[in-house]
């Protein structure tokens, strides 16, 4: 099976397209930076195709699907949140917006036969109504990225009559190759290295945080299952940021003490999914913290090292 996958060098798409390599499939990855460092063990593999673009530029989204007979399309690439969007939303609105519109339209206009769009937990309103956060919770996101995830998803139900078409909101990914500034990286850093474990906020705000390797499981158990629709990808787990910190300097035996910043969090509040239509309709099973971040401590330095 021919399949895409945009966003091929960046966190969640470099473990996509290792596990798919590794399943047999042949692998287009469409990459913006061009970065190899989180594939090189890819580079030397016959079934790897790296291919340097912009999901803004329709044309050559049209000649890879068409020329490489791309079957199933996984949309992973995006333009991350930043503190400064709102001064200028038009970069997220137009990678994440129009970018999802040409990759789609590109789909339609080449037959392909599956689509995964990589969604967020950042769709639903905030604080949510209730808990854990289904499905069915409202959407009402407040920050631009959200609001251009959330019209993406409306333009995948628009194409969805064309083919099938699954979305996953994915909740905390953690795990080897994200950013070093995301919460479990940094106070994994700062443990390391015996320095003050820095807390926004109060510390009582939770999460879900979800294993890269769980992630992409979902992914996949999604497109062997044909599923449309949407789906939470979480641990179904929550955590304040206070006991995470707490379990990471535990877990390294590290002498770090926890120090609130007196800087104000961006998300206040209990979050947690309820992932029982994953686990029911995808035969999904991830993995809680206690076993996920043990695995990430294991590759850390490593990580670092290669970096």
């Amino acid at each position: 099976m021919n399949t895409l996958v945009t966003g091929a060098t960046g966190f969640i798409g470099s473990h996509l397209c290792k596990e798919l390599i590794q399943r047999g499939h042949t692998v287009f990855g469409l990459s913006k930076s061009g970065r190899t460092d989180k594939i090189k063990s890819l580079l030397n593999q016959k079934k790897f195709h790296l291919k340097k673009g912009d999901i803004r530029d329709e044309i050559i989204l049209s000649e890879i699907i068409k020329d490489n007979k791309i079957k199933v399309i996984f949309h992973l690439a995006a333009q991350l949140p930043h503190a400064e969007d709102l001064k200028n939303p038009f970069l997220c609105f137009d990678i994440n917006v129009r970018g999802t519109l040409n990759l789609l339209n590109a789909a339609y206009l080449n037959n392909i036969s599956y689509f995964m769009y990589g969604s967020t937990m950042s769709v639903y309103s905030d604080p949510p109504d209730y808990l854990p956060v289904d499905e069915n919770h409202p959407v009402q996101p407040s920050t631009v990225y959200g609001v251009s995830k959330l019209t993406s998803e409306f333009y995948c139900n628009l194409y969805s009559k064309f083919f099938n078409v699954v979305i996953l909101r994915f909740s905390g990914v953690y795990g080897w190759g994200q950013s070093k500034h995301n919460a479990i990286p940094r106070f994994i850093n700062q443990a390391l290295s015996n320095k003050p474990i820095t807390i926004y906020g109060d510390g009582m705000q939770t999460s879900d945080y979800v294993y890269i390797e769980d992630v992409v499981q979902a992914i996949l158990l999604a497109c062997e299952k044909n599923k449309t629709g949407i789906y939470n990808i979480g641990s179904g787990e929550e955590i304040s940021v206070k006991d995470l910190a707490k379990r990471i300097v535990s877990y390294l035996n590290s002498k770090s003490e926890l120090v609130l910043t007196g800087i104000d969090t961006d998300r206040p509040f209990r979050f947690f999914f309820d992932i029982k239509k994953s686990q029911k309709d995808l035969n999904y099973s991830p993995c809680l913290l206690n076993e996920g971040l043990p695995k990430y401590l294991s590759e850390f330095e490593i990580e670092d090292s290669e970096i």
